[in-house]
Order: structure tokens, then C-alpha cells, then sequence
């Protein structure tokens, strides 16, 4: 059986994921998004990847920009997850206190963690681009229970 798009999703919801928002400095001004497609690669030296469909906007300014941020969210912040994949790019950062890690990519205020990371390759995967970022600098700023993706929505781990 030939799996496709509709039924490899289908077959994904089932797999509970993190949710992060990823997020880059290109041109003075910041961008970001929300991604589950994130995971550790290597320890030594210290590498993540990152996975953006190349459709999306935030993929053409992460490929330019060469950095990214990843902001692991904690339970509390569903509504920041929804509006960073759904809202205008523009209205994305409203409101939100942020500092600017090593690179430059915002990170936001109240994360769990985050990772900053500089892109050291780029790697085709169908529809989407794996960007593989080595890690220059991150800390653990809460202990809050994570958000998490399942079947369609969202969840807190205690």
C-alpha cells in the first residue's frame, strides 16, 4: 500500500510531539513560527534539526538569515502556539517580551528552554526543508510542564 499525504497525517496525530515556536532575526526584524518537527541530532558537537515546509514564509527567512532559535513552550502558552501558526506574520510578536540570544533570534519570555543555533547544513525532505543548526548557546529558564501535540490539539503533562 502506497501511503499518502492524508493518511501519513492521519497515522502522525497519533504520535504525541512538543511544540515549539522557532524563531529568526533576518533584516532587523524577527520572525517566527510554530514547529513540531524538531528533535537533538548530535551531543558532540551539539546539533538540532528542524524541519519547515517550503511553502511557508518563515522558510525563506530562515534559510537567509542562517540562524534560529528554538523556544520550547511550556503548558500555558496554547494560545501563543495557535497564533504563531495561524496569525499574520506581522502580528505574531505583539505584545510579547523577548530578549535576543547570541545569534539574535528573539526568544520569548516564560519558555520552558531554548535552544540558539546557527544553520551548519540543509538537507531536502520532500515538501520540506531539514535544517540542521549547531547549538552556540542555551539555558533551561522554567520548570514548567510542557505543551504538547496530539491528535489534533493540545496538552499539558504534569
Amino acid at each position: 500500500m502506497q501511503i499518502i499525504g492524508e493518511v501519513l497525517k492521519g497515522i502522525m496525530r497519533n504520535y504525541p510531539t512538543g511544540v515549539t515556536i522557532v524563531t529568526t532575526k533576518y533584516e532587523n526584524k524577527y520572525y517566527g513560527l510554530t514547529v513540531n518537527s524538531f528533535t537533538s541530532l548530535s551531543l558532540d558537537p551539539p546539533l538540532v534539526l528542524i524541519a519547515i515546509d517550503k511553502k511557508l514564509f518563515s522558510h525563506g527567512v530562515i534559510d537567509k538569515s542562517g540562524v534560529y532559535a528554538v523556544n520550547i513552550l511550556p503548558s500555558d502558552m496554547k494560545d501563543l502556539a495557535i497564533r504563531f501558526a495561524t496569525a499574520p506574520q506581522e502580528e505574531r510578536f505583539k505584545g510579547l517580551k523577548v530578549f535576543e540570544a547570541k545569534t539574535g533570534s528573539p526568544i520569548i519570555e516564560g519558555v520552558i528552554a531554548y535552544l540558539d543555533c546557527k544553520v551548519v547544513a540543509k538537507y531536502p525532505g520532500g515538501d520540506h526543508t531539514i535544517f540542521v543548526g549547531e547549538v552556540v548557546d542555551g539555558n533551561i529558564l522554567s520548570n514548567k510542564p510542557p505543551l504538547v501535540y496530539y491528535n489534533r490539539n493540545y496538552y499539558s503533562i504534569p
